[in-house]
């Protein structure tokens, strides 16, 4: 039945998707003339460029195929919670989450990423360090890695250090059913707040784009991996890596978990910095304490298409966010 009502989900926001693109075709038919058509065939031009990069960039990719299929494969066999479901509830919504994800990217970090780097290269371009260009391809490859790994942890730990932010992120934490998906579901506007911590400092290295879409590879689908309900610390491994079971104390509801583990990739950053939990074998529930949050009916699909507007306007209501 579970299995059903996620296929249902899934194939009525298929339907959407399809019914948006055709109204985009249709609409310009029937509007006044002083309306610029102009309008018409951007919004067309996004919208299909949303979907054509959801296909292209993720779903007809190997590194997609092959996280989902290890994570899948792992919680079959090594479970951290052996009455989560494989395709559970929260799986289906996070697919839901995967394809509001591809738009909003599209409709809106491209924008807004082009806008900073224009502000940059106009008013801050004295700033760039244009000697990084003649190091080897693998050493531009690592700073790639490790800039981008602790500017998000340092995007990380504000999110759950600064209220107003800490709104926007409890979106992603609110999932108590960890998988795959979870990593798609994040509110829009965190977006914007880890691209102005990422785009300004790749900007001053100049690190060319091979080596940023090497680190990207890693930064965008090992996560995917460590969301799963998979029942791991990778051994010694833990102490350089992410893991599963690190991550998980990080999505803890447990109060004393609070504020752990903010690494994306490496965990070294929080060995240093003192933000590492040093239980390696707790698996605890997960989710947030607030009990408002509004959560998707499980018996209706269209209650799981609208979820995701739901979710992204709660941050703006008054007693949003509480962290007990």
């Amino acid at each position: 039945m579970r299995s059903a009502r996620i296929l249902k989900a899934v194939l009525l926001l298929t339907a959407v998707l399809l019914a948006g693109g055709l109204a985009l075709l249709i609409i310009p038919m029937f509007t006044p003339r002083r309306v610029p058509s102009v309008l018409f065939d951007k919004a067309r031009l996004t919208f299909y460029t949303s979907l054509l990069d959801l296909f292209r960039n993720a779903v007809l990719t190997l590194p997609f195929w092959g996280a989902l299929a290890l994570t899948l494969v792992l919680q079959r066999f090594m479970p951290a919670r052996p009455e989560q479901k494989l395709f559970s509830p929260g799986f289906g919504h996070d697919i839901v989450w995967f394809f509001y994800e591809t738009v909003l990217q599209t409709l809106v970090i491209v924008t807004y990423v082009a806008l900073l780097s224009r502000v940059y290269q106009k008013y801050f371009s004295a700033l760039t360090i244009t000697s990084v260009a003649e190091w080897p391809g693998w050493l531009r490859f690592i700073v790639a890695l490790l800039v981008g790994d602790f500017l998000y942890w340092c995007q990380h730990l504000c999110n759950h250090k600064i209220g107003a932010l800490w709104r926007l992120h409890a979106v992603h934490h609110s999932q108590s059913e960890l998988n795959f998906f979870t990593d798609f579901r994040y509110h829009v506007l965190e977006y914007l707040v880890r691209q102005t911590f990422l785009v300004i400092p790749f900007l001053i290295l100049q690190i060319n784009p091979p080596a940023i879409a090497l680190a990207a590879v890693l930064l965008r689908w090992y996560p995917r991996f460590y969301h799963g309900n998979i029942r791991t610390n990778l051994g010694p491994l833990r102490y350089l890596l992410v893991t599963p079971q690190s991550h998980r104390v990080h999505h803890s509801i447990e109060p004393a978990h609070a504020d752990k583990n903010f690494g994306a990739i490496l965990s070294i950053w929080d060995f240093a910095l003192g933000t590492q939990c040093r239980d390696y074998s707790v698996y605890p529930p997960t989710g947030i304490g607030d009990t408002n949050f509004p959560h998707p009916h499980r018996r209706r699909p269209v209650g799981w298409l609208l979820a995701p507007l739901h979710q992204m306007i709660y941050p703006f209501r008054k007693g949003a966010g509480e962290r007990t």
